[in-house]
């Protein structure tokens, strides 16, 4: 299992900075893995989405996902179907100081038992920097607000 957590403190308010998270389009800006997204089903604070994720160069998935948000405050995007046992990103948004806290947390199980285990921490360090581009992405789309 790849579990990895990162936080960061950008000089925008958690509104702002939730622009970025609203819908899986716009989070599609920030996550270069999701690759063809189409939406399956949209209403306020759900969006299930058909995608291909990438996890790295050499491994790509079809996968359903669902997409769920509460303004200003959570986004999580976690597989509903599809070849991972698990696989959840969760962002979490607070203020401090009138800047806003971001936390993100990845989950990731992989599947084939022992050899997905020794796969993942192969891997686990290219999750890690994705995550850190991610946020780096995040804190310039925001620096300009």
């Amino acid at each position: 299992m790849i579990k990895a957590r990162l936080r960061t403190t950008l000089s925008c308010s958690p509104k702002e900075a939730f622009r970025h998270f609203e819908n899986v389009a716009a989070l599609g800006a920030l996550k270069k893995e999701l690759l063809g997204a189409r939406i399956a089903r949209s209403e306020p604070g759900l969006e299930i989405v058909d995608a291909v994720l990438r996890l790295t160069f050499f491994m790509r998935m079809s996968a359903r996902l669902k997409y769920t948000t509460v303004p200003e405050k959570f986004a999580e995007l976690k597989q509903i179907k599809g070849p991972l046992p698990e696989y959840c990103w969760a962002f979490s948004f607070s203020e401090i100081g009138g800047n806003a806290r971001i936390e993100v947390e990845a989950v990731i199980r992989l599947p084939l038992g022992p050899i997905g285990f020794m796969l993942g921490l192969i891997i686990s360090p290219g999750i890690k920097r994705k995550m850190r581009r991610e946020l780096i992405t995040l804190e310039k789309l925001t620096a300009s607000l």
